[in-house]
């Protein structure tokens, strides 16, 4: 949940020492009654996909690059860099990273849709080994369709 809104061109902040969640430890299997009334099986966050989500949130600070409005949002899309530096013995698959990250961003309300980001002009990269600092790194730019 965003509490303020300060709509920016770049948005860039470090959430130390975590890095995003794994596949492995992002969803579980859970069952739910729907609004029919019948018996569903489906996914839900886990407690740590939902303490990172948290954590984004509170180094993004309420920051975005998202427009306000939903016809300035159907212009625009997004560049993102996500570094992920690991601690020793880290481990984790690029896919599940960038996945966790961009969802984490849409959480935050840093960006409104992971699917308006440009995959041309953004990646993820995994540092290995980072003894000192482990830590997640985000820089998003929001670039306006001509």
């Amino acid at each position: 949940m965003v509490l303020s809104t300060n709509i920016e061109k770049v948005v860039a902040f470090t959430v130390p020492h975590l890095v995003p969640i794994s596949g492995n430890h992002y969803k579980k299997p859970c069952k739910y009654v729907g609004r029919d009334s019948s018996l569903h099986l489906g996914f839900k966050l886990t407690k740590e996909a939902r303490a990172y989500y948290e954590a984004v949130a509170i180094f993004a600070r309420g920051r975005t690059v998202s427009p306000a409005t939903d016809a300035e949002r159907r212009k625009v899309h997004y560049g993102v860099r996500i570094d992920v530096y690991l601690p020793p013995k880290g481990r984790g698959d690029f896919d599940n990273f960038w996945k966790c990250g961009l969802d984490a961003l849409v959480h935050c309300g840093a960006i409104h849709s992971d699917a308006a980001v440009d995959g041309e002009h953004s990646k993820c990269v995994v540092h290995k080994d980072e003894r000192t600092n482990p830590r997640t790194e985000y820089f998003v730019t929001r670039m306006e369709d001509e």
